[in-house]
């Protein structure tokens, strides 16, 4: 349950927090949820729980796989990769962890950034059960708070 109370704060701290930047991609039956913020509007305690550095130099993406329809409304797994591309067309690979609650499952990833600095993120989800890749991108200017 302490997992679980501390993910929901980061989740909804990515809803909350004015440098935070939450939305979600409807693909069929599948709702992703992502979202973006620097490290350093994270509290301590989470950032520990998830072995993330708090900074102003590290962006944070996460993302949620659910399946919806036909009553259902379930935690997903998925293969979740993206790509950061910043404004020199420069891309990095990053590499999702995923952390799973039971009744929630997430895909976390820190990278470095250097502020201000603007990211395109490239994410590309896989539900489990699904041949189909779902592909999006998110536009993200990472400023010092």
């Amino acid at each position: 349950m302490r997992h679980l109370s501390l993910l929901l704060g980061l989740c909804l701290l990515l809803a909350a927090a004015p440098a935070s930047v939450s939305a979600q991609q409807l693909f069929g039956d599948y709702v992703i949820h992502h979202g973006t913020m620097l490290t350093s509007s994270l509290t301590p305690e989470v950032a520990r729980e998830y072995d993330i550095t708090r900074s102003n130099q590290r962006g944070l993406v996460t993302v949620a796989v659910r399946k919806t329809g036909n009553g259902e409304d379930k935690p997903v797994r998925a293969k979740v990769r993206a790509v950061a591309v910043n404004l020199s067309a420069q891309r990095r690979d990053l590499e999702m962890r995923e952390v799973d609650e039971g009744e929630a499952i997430y895909y976390v990833t820190d990278f470095r950034i250097n502020p201000p600095e603007e990211v395109r993120l490239e994410v590309h989800v896989q539900p489990e059960g699904s041949d189909e890749e779902h592909v999006f991108e998110v536009s993200r200017l990472f400023a010092d708070e």
